[in-house]
Order: C-alpha cells, then structure tokens, then sequence
C-alpha cells in the first residue's frame, strides 16, 4: 500500500461528506468539488499527495538561527533550533581564471 494511503482515503471522505454534491474523478484520484460562483457553476478540484518528507509548521518562514517560530496568534508553533548556514566563498580555479580570459579575447573585450 502506498505511504499515506490511508489518511488520504479518510481525508478524501471527510472532504466528500463536507461538501454537498463532491465527487471523486480522474480514477478517484482528484475530488471535484461543484460550487456557484457569480452565478456560474465552478468545480474546484483538490488532489492529495502524501509529503515525502515531514516538516514543521512555519518551517518555511524561519529564520536562521531563531529557536521558536509563533503563528500568527501568537502561539508557539515549533521549538527546535534552526541551523544557522554556513557561507563559504568559492575562488575560481587558475583555469578557470585562464579560461574567462580567452574567452574575453576571443570576444575582442
């Protein structure tokens, strides 16, 4: 059985009975949802897609270095340490050096 099998088919349930008139499409792969809107008639579609790796909320908002991330009612969300990152400067080589300036001859700058 596929990594998250499981808890996709008990989301997709919740979803389907949430909303009236969804329906599974696509061999059961997306969840169309029908909705009006300004008087026209939408579907929204929703598919589902177990992460292959587990990350914290807010993690994509950290900031290097800091030890909690709060959500936007102030609440912790995380309390691990974020790495802080490593810059190292990278010299050109002595052929590469050689090579920028042929280039730069052949191009006549």
């Amino acid at each position: 059985m596929a990594r998250g099998a499981i808890a996709k088919k008990e989301i997709m349930d919740k979803i389907l009975s949430t909303f009236e008139g969804s329906f599974l499409y696509n061999d059961n792969k997306e969840i169309r949802i029908p909705i009006m809107e300004d008087g026209e008639l939408i579907q929204i579609k929703v598919t589902l897609t177990a992460a292959k790796e587990n990350v914290a909320q807010g993690d994509d908002n950290a900031i290097p270095g800091s030890d909690t991330v709060t959500s936007a009612m102030n609440e912790p969300v995380i309390t691990h340490a974020v790495a802080k990152e490593e810059t190292k400067i990278v010299e050109p080589t002595a052929q590469e050096k050689e090579n920028v300036r042929d280039l730069l001859a052949a191009l006549g700058l």
